[in-house]
């Protein structure tokens, strides 16, 4: 086994001044010390930036980047994965963190299964205060992994796994299509399992911080394509599955204009039902509450949301 090997860890960054100090410490405290630690300041309004050119200035592992730009979580994702040096790519959200000994576990597990190309583990759930709420456990065999991949219990936590470089040059980053919409990772590690066998370790690696209201907050009363994402992302898999390629590989946007109609339509046609999607993916009390008010205020008879609005209380 090469205890030698550069293992590249990816890191975009945007208002993380809570959060990014323990992120990047979780980092310099790894048992594995191979390592180079690539973070770019998605242009922040807070206090991201100087956190990060501290812990920048004081160890040459961690390479700091600057978008003049905001230009999203995605896009700056796919420029700090394009010029990793490492023979390993692994990944940390800024308001994350993870296990001392992960790199060294997911790394060893590689070296150990050279057939194995992804590996990623179990994942603790965090709240926004870092206490734990949680947990998810996912499937260890590369069999069932490929059996759940389209299945509504997805396989990986997207920034918990680590892969060879030769995934990435074979299968390419997130896809823009996706960018501000979310469900990038799982597109991505879809189209990897297509071509590279995968699998996870059975222990708690890496800890997710549930910040989801954050992300509900962003989406707009006509933003329907951010509720409809994985629906969407879902048919272009199998789309995949059937033919080999889907109609964004092909560039038929006639047919994916169709499918983001047909699921978008009854957003339109009832726009109450963004609401109620909202607060269906809300963690806190409050503001499900909210958005089931916003929803009934629209459709005062549509007594689903008054259910809703009672389980509330």
């Amino acid at each position: 086994m090469d205890n030698n090997l550069l293992v590249s860890i990816v890191m975009p960054a945007y208002n993380a001044e809570k959060y990014i100090e323990q992120a990047i410490q979780c980092i310099l405290d790894q048992t594995y010390t191979n390592w180079e630690l690539l973070i770019a300041d998605d242009a922040s309004t807070d206090n991201t930036n100087a956190i990060i050119k501290k812990y920048a200035l004081k160890d040459s592992r961690i390479k700091f980047y600057q978008n003049e730009t905001n230009i999203g979580y995605l896009k700056t994702w796919n420029k700090l994965i394009d010029i990793t040096a490492g023979d390993f790519i692994t990944f940390l959200d800024a308001d994350d963190v993870c296990a001392a000994d992960r790199i060294n576990i997911l790394y060893n597990y590689l070296e150990e299964n050279p057939d194995i190309k992804i590996v990623g583990s179990n994942i603790n759930l965090l709240s926004e205060d870092g206490e734990q709420i949680g947990t998810k456990e996912y499937p260890a065999s590369p069999e069932i992994i490929n059996k759940n991949l389209l299945s509504p219990k997805f396989s990986f936590c997207g920034s918990a796994v680590m892969i060879r470089k030769e995934v990435y040059q074979k299968v390419g980053g997130y896809r823009e299509y996706f960018n501000r919409l979310g469900w990038e990772d799982h597109d991505w590690l879809i189209r990897c399992c297509a071509v590279f066998k995968a699998a996870n370790i059975d222990k708690y690696l890496y800890s997710y911080r549930n910040t989801s209201d954050s992300v509900t907050r962003s989406i707009q009363l006509q933003d329907y394509k951010k509720l409809i994402i994985k629906k969407i992302g879902l048919e272009l898999a199998e789309q995949r599955l059937r033919s080999g390629a889907d109609c964004l590989e092909q560039g038929d946007y006639t047919k994916l204009n169709e499918i983001e109609s047909k699921y978008q339509k009854p957003f339109e046609d009832n726009p109450a039902l963004v609401y109620l999607k909202l607060s269906a993916i809300t963690a806190t009390k409050k503001v499900k509450r909210n958005y089931l008010i916003h929803a009934i205020k629209i459709r005062p008879f549509q007594l689903k949301a008054y259910y809703y609005l009672l389980k509330t209380l």
